[in-house]
């Protein structure tokens, strides 16, 4: 890999970022003492949704080989938009609130570490999301998982302002809030020649889910496949069960728990059943999930 084609594209109100540019100025100083040279014209904060995903598309078409976020999760999945299928590499100095894919996959949360990483070019592929309208007019494509259902009702909830403040506590109290006003109505979803109901379900490319949890214990970035978990309980207490067995991925010995290897998944409903990608809403059902299989490289 030619690292002189180097990008870092950063999110400013991402939780360690907040308070300046510090980490941002360790990590160029970091690559620097690798002999990897970085000039302000390489280095672009973002200022609006969407910004990472036209920054990335940007060091793509300029032959960019190595695009480094620095931000959250959801920071991640818009500059993973413009990777995904081409020959640019990604690496992360997580920022966010969770860190969720840093977590799944190992990844040095220190500059110099992360620097030394990229100077020893040491990448791994993984396999991505995708979700998609059956209509094919919209498509967007996923690293962690997707939720349908109960944790996109509680992403809707957050206060942005409590989010600041509380970081993953904001969380925490709208998943109390919504758990006792958030309706039960159940919607279909079909995987491996099979329909279920399901009032929450997860389609899981990572094991790790949210800060905590093991939702999909079986699940590997590096396989061609997906992992489905799907709950039917009418029970707000039952929940509240599956919350804290996650915790150790024993939700699974649940009987009214499926938890499959899949390939893809199409979830529909009659009512307003709204999704998350990777912790950001997107939208609502219907909608299809696939796996798409060694997708993109990765510095880890």
């Amino acid at each position: 890999m030619d690292l002189t084609k180097i990008v870092i594209i950063y999110n400013p109100k991402a939780g360690s970022l907040r308070a300046g540019t510090e980490r941002i100025q360790q990590l160029i100083s970091a690559l620097r003492s690798h002999n990897l040279a970085i000039n302000d014209a390489q280095i672009h904060p973002t200022k609006a949704a969407g910004d990472a995903t036209r920054l990335t598309h940007e060091a793509v078409a300029d032959n960019t080989n190595l695009v480094i976020a620095c931000g959250g999760d959801g920071t991640i999945n818009e500059i993973a938009q413009a990777l995904v299928g081409t020959k640019t590499t990604l690496a992360v100095l997580p920022g966010g609130t969770a860190n969720v894919l840093a977590k799944e996959l190992q990844l040095p949360t220190d500059p110099n570490d992360l620097a030394k990483l990229i100077s020893l070019n040491r990448s791994r592929i993984i396999s991505v999301g995708r979700a998609s309208k059956p209509d094919k007019s919209w498509s967007r494509y996923f690293l962690l998982m997707a939720g349908i259902g109960l944790d996109a009702s509680i992403i809707e909830t957050v206060n942005p302002e409590l989010k600041k403040q509380w970081g993953l506590g904001s969380y925490v109290a709208a998943g109390l809030k919504t758990l006792a006003t958030w309706p039960l109505k159940p919607f279909t979803i079909q995987f491996n020649e099979e329909e279920h109901e399901a009032t929450f379900a997860i389609v899981a490319n990572a094991a790790n889910y949210a800060a905590w949890f093991n939702i999909a214990p079986e699940a590997n970035m590096e396989t061609d496949h997906l992992n489905v978990c799907v709950f039917n309980s009418r029970s707000r207490l039952m929940y509240l069960s599956y919350a804290f067995l996650s915790l150790f991925g024993a939700h699974t010995i649940s009987p009214t728990v499926i938890h499959k290897p899949i390939l893809s998944t199409y979830a529909n409903t009659s009512i307003d059943t709204p999704v998350q990608l990777d912790g950001e809403l997107v939208g609502h059902l219907p909608m299809l999930f696939e796996c798409v299989p060694q997708s993109l490289r990765i510095i880890a």
